[in-house]
């Protein structure tokens, strides 16, 4: 055991003597709330879990603490800032960059005693008369440039035993190994009478051959593009919004280069260079006002944010990570070196092919990683950008009829606001064509009368009683794919971990279900440590 694996600063009374000194066998740790996920919402529910004199640990699959939250996503979804509240407004600051929050929140843990158990992974769930009894670990480290690795390294490497967890990973293995029901993708309109669910209006289409010799679909498809038929508008599919990461791009000699991680095909990118030879427009659309739709100019290198763009032009293939929310760790594996392998291959194709646009080799030619941000991993981010994956379905579901102000739950445990957004979801062919599906909301506000602010209840991230009493899930929570476009920013799901922590404790302290504390004791908590849990007015 290295001290990746393991961090903590007096905390070596909370681990046993032979696990401290790595003897054979699965190791066995005995913890009172074990977190699982170190991202910012594992850090804040770790953190207050803690302040309410829990012993706490957390256990990160990769080898950084934050998640987005200092894997690239420095810019601050805020939302309406006024409805950040608790530790998450104390962090939190625009000035901030991904160095100096992945710094935050080590000593976050340090400073409160909180083990970390790095480069480990959930591979089974022991349950007992409907409570997790324990998990196991299987070690699996990520590569040299932070993507997981497929098979794990070692099985039943470690078994953590606690009576409350909490899952705040990303994708909500806990939560699904532990046999709560769930789902992805996108809902039906008719499932939750929402208006904007289901599959929607593709966002463009681009006058590109799709097939592999122009005009004969029986040559195949031109890589990249998925085979899919898009299902009637409003109708239920399992596509979930595009991925990407968050570049942190520089220009000049002292960058950190881009260079292809595999062997270059200059076919893999036979779809760009006939939309250059063809002059084909590349700009897709966007959605920011209901009824009010404007074109979206692509790009590969947005300095500063390191975003995607809406459009055929993007640092991203829309639609390749579909097996992910619900794949296992070898597909997911493919999946997120397929995403750096694209912006790798992609630059050095602007570089170096005749039909690439002058501004764009130009551009190719120039750009790099910036220095200081991802040094450890050559500048590549080492975390995914997950924009949403699984999501629990349990006692209280928020739909779009909570974004649009017709709802009022009494247990809210967090405020969010940051209207409907989402990014395109398949770049597929269609009647000679290329098409996008979908992606068009940005920031879409749906309850102006109070500045889009809603409330989540406690009921959304905890599981029904039935399926399991101590585990709290406030990243895949209980919420509609069109709620979880807005619910998705880091700031809720931090602010959601920090009054999962306290729920924790309180289960602990009355040793209760997490679904039978008190409510209006854990609102009274939450309130005394700063959350905001009524709309302002």
């Amino acid at each position: 055991m290295n001290r990746r694996q393991f961090l903590g600063i007096g905390t070596a009374s909370l681990l046993p003597i032979e696990f401290l000194a790595g003897c054979g066998g699965t190791k066995r740790i005995s913890t009172d709330v074990c977190v699982y996920g170190g991202n910012a919402s594992g850090v804040m529910a770790a953190v207050s879990a803690a302040k309410e004199g829990c012993r706490v640990f957390i256990i990160e699959p990769s080898r950084w603490l934050g998640g987005m939250t200092g894997g690239g996503l420095m810019h601050i979804d805020w939302g309406q800032k006024d409805a950040v509240g608790g530790m998450t407004r104390s962090v939190l600051n625009d000035d901030h960059d991904d160095a100096t929050y992945r710094k935050i929140f080590q000593e976050l843990v340090e400073k409160h005693s909180i083990p970390v158990f790095f480069e480990h992974r959930v591979e089974s769930v022991q349950k007992v008369e409907g409570r997790i009894e324990s998990i196991t670990l299987e070690y699996a480290p990520p590569d040299k440039l932070g993507c997981p690795i497929g098979r794990a390294k070692r099985s039943e490497a470690v078994r953590v035993t606690a009576p409350i967890f909490i899952d705040c990973s990303y994708e909500g293995d806990l939560m699904a190994k532990s046999g709560v029901a769930y789902t992805y993708g996108r809902e039906a309109a008719e499932e939750y009478g929402e208006s904007l669910g289901g599959v929607a209006p593709n966002m463009a289409e681009y006058e590109v051959d799709p097939y592999v010799t122009p005009g004969d679909r029986r040559s195949g498809y031109l890589p990249l593009l998925q085979d899919r038929v898009m299902g009637p508008l409003g109708s239920a599919d399992k596509l979930t919004m595009g991925y990407g990461f968050r570049w942190k791009f520089a220009e000049g000699e002292g960058s950190l280069p881009i260079g292809t991680l595999e062997d270059y095909d200059p076919r893999m990118f036979e779809v760009y260079r006939r939309a250059f030879q063809g002059k084909v427009n590349l700009a897709g659309a966007r959605i920011r006002k209901l009824g009010s739709r404007e074109p979206e100019q692509g790009h590969m290198y947005a300095m500063g944010s390191g975003n995607l763009s809406r459009s055929l032009l993007a640092p991203a293939v829309f639609g390749s990570n579909q097996g992910y929310p619900n794949g296992d760790w070898e597909e997911r594996a493919k999946i997120w070196k397929f995403h750096q392998v694209f912006l790798g291959g992609m630059t050095h194709f602007l570089r170096v092919d005749f039909s690439a646009r002058a501004d764009l080799k130009e551009k190719a030619k120039r750009i790099g990683f910036q220095r200081g941000s991802f040094d450890e991993t050559q500048g590549w981010p080492h975390q995914l950008y997950v924009r949403e994956a699984r999501r629990m379905i349990s006692r209280y579901v928020v739909t779009q009829k909570d974004l649009e102000g017709k709802s009022d739950p009494s247990d809210s445990v967090a405020l969010a606001s940051y209207g409907v957004d989402d990014w395109p979801y398949a770049m597929f062919p269609l009647n000679g064509k290329i098409a996008l599906n979908g992606g068009m909301y940005s920031r879409v506000c749906l309850n102006e009368a109070n500045r889009g602010i809603y409330k989540i209840p406690y009921r959304s991230i905890t599981p029904r009683k039935e399926e399991c009493e101590n585990l709290i899930v406030p990243v895949c929570c209980s919420a509609s794919h069109v709620a979880m476009t807005s619910i998705r920013m880091e700031p809720v799901w931090m602010m959601l971990g920090e009054s999962a922590g306290v729920a924790a404790s309180m289960a602990i302290q009355e040793r209760s279900a997490v679904q039978e504390i008190g409510d209006v004791a854990l609102r009274e908590k939450l309130k005394g440590r700063g959350q905001i849990l009524e709309r302002p007015t």
